[in-house]
């Protein structure tokens, strides 16, 4: 039964990553223009604080759904509600991962080349030979 719960919440947390992205789509390009002027620094500090917004949210999710999980051990109409809860809830989290597939793919695809970049450029500086001082005898 508590795999079931763990199911959902996970489900629960996707659909959780997933909302941005709705929010992004719905408000369309007049959102991408002005945030497009700004220059980049502006964009990765707006990145973090939605990172450490989404932290914090998932953070009182996963509170959330451990008090459902106790409350559910305990009382068998709460885990009827939270069984039809959960299973509300991957409907909704597998349709709005297919509504955002373009978006996450995107994403994932830039995610990628930016790790390929950082990773060949460390490289590079690691394969670099590095100056020596000259020595005084």
């Amino acid at each position: 039964m508590s795999s079931r719960f763990a199911l959902a919440a996970g489900v629960l947390l996707a659909s959780f990553a997933a909302l941005p992205l709705s929010a992004q789509q719905s408000s369309g390009d007049k959102l991408r223009d002005t945030s497009a002027a700004k220059p980049s620094i502006s964009r990765g500090s707006s990145a973090d604080s939605s990172l450490v917004d989404l932290g914090r949210a998932i953070t009182a999710l996963a509170v959330s759904v451990q008090n459902i999980v106790d409350e559910a051990k305990r009382n068998p109409e709460v885990r009827r509600a939270a069984l039809q809860t959960a299973s509300i809830a991957v409907s909704v989290a597998q349709k709005t991962l297919e509504e955002n597939r373009g978006e996450l793919e995107k994403l994932l695809e830039e995610a990628s080349r930016k790790i390929a970049t950082l990773d060949a450029e460390q490289k590079a500086k690691q394969a670099a030979p590095k100056k020596t001082e000259p020595t005084t005898h």
